[in-house]
């Protein structure tokens, strides 16, 4: 049997828009069988409305290796779909590292990204579902590419899910085509001064860093958290960033304060939304 896990992720991370993201301690898992017959359970997030046959996303990865009509699968979902946190993403994470598996080949997570990325048109997720901790990918003539560029943020995220969800094609429709030369600017000193904090570990560098003028204004009605909790932010929290297209919401809380900020935000969110506090995974997609 192969068992397969991969993690959530958060990307943009504020201003570093479709290039940053960081993967979580949030994990769906997959295990795959040698079987008569082929077949599909689902478990958890999606069990209702994800498809059980080849068009699965995670199969549609795996096939990628190896057929899948030979195999049965099993999954066990933890990640909400449609909320910003990367499910499809390590949908395919899954698929492709238990396709490698079933193939008897090594798992190299660069090639698994020019793979996944043929199924997921946002590599910024899935880097950071295949290497895990924090990263920036980027596309140029030879395709996708990606670095993981820390283990870890300097800030902890502290996850605030809203029970509505966020088609990410409908979200993106609503950006414009151009935006003023001042936004442009202010973003790109935003994005220089994330890829420092990060790879410096500086949390004062990071609060500051998260200011973003290219898509969070844009999606902040579909995202009603965003800005009230800015409004209102809890003590002990520096920030707060859109994950992906949202409506979930990443509130970025100093690392010895993470159980008052997040017993803050219980109380102050609606009753139908989910408060996880998480840490940076530090694997990304592998088989046990």
């Amino acid at each position: 049997m192969i068992h397969a896990l991969a993690p959530a992720s958060t990307a943009n991370l504020g201003p570093g828009f479709d290039s940053a993201a960081a993967a979580l301690e949030l994990w769906n898992e997959l295990e795959v069988e040698t079987a008569v017959e082929f077949g599909v359970e689902i478990s958890g997030e999606g069990a209702g409305e994800l498809s059980r046959d080849a068009s699965h996303l995670a199969l549609r990865a795996f096939a990628l290796f190896v057929p899948v009509e030979r195999y049965s699968f099993r999954f066990v979902n933890r990640i909400p779909l449609e909320r910003g946190l990367g499910s499809s993403a390590a949908a395919i994470a899954l698929g492709l590292a238990a396709g490698v598996a079933a193939a008897g080949l090594e798992a190299d997570p660069a090639e698994l990204l020019t793979k996944g990325a043929r199924l997921e048109g946002h590599i910024d997720n899935l880097a950071a579902a295949l290497y895990g901790g924090v990263c920036v990918a980027w596309t140029r003539e030879a395709g996708p590419q990606a670095a993981r560029i820390a283990a870890d943020m300097p800030l902890a995220p502290v996850l605030v899910v809203p029970a509505a969800r966020t088609n990410t094609a409908q979200s993106r429709s609503g950006l414009p085509f151009t935006v003023s030369h001042h936004d442009a600017a202010v973003t790109v000193a935003s994005a220089t001064m994330l890829g420092a904090a990060i790879a410096g570990g500086s949390a004062t560098l990071l609060r500051d860093a998260f200011h973003d003028r290219l898509h969070e204004q844009y999606r902040s009605t579909q995202s009603p958290l965003l800005q009230a909790l800015r409004d209102d932010l809890p003590a002990g929290a520096s920030g707060v960033t859109l994950s992906g297209s949202g409506p979930s919401v990443v509130v970025w809380a100093e690392p010895d304060r993470v159980d008052a900020v997040a017993a803050a935000l219980v109380e102050s969110v609606p009753p139908s939304t989910t408060v996880l506090p998480l840490r940076v995974a530090q694997a990304g997609a592998h088989v046990q």
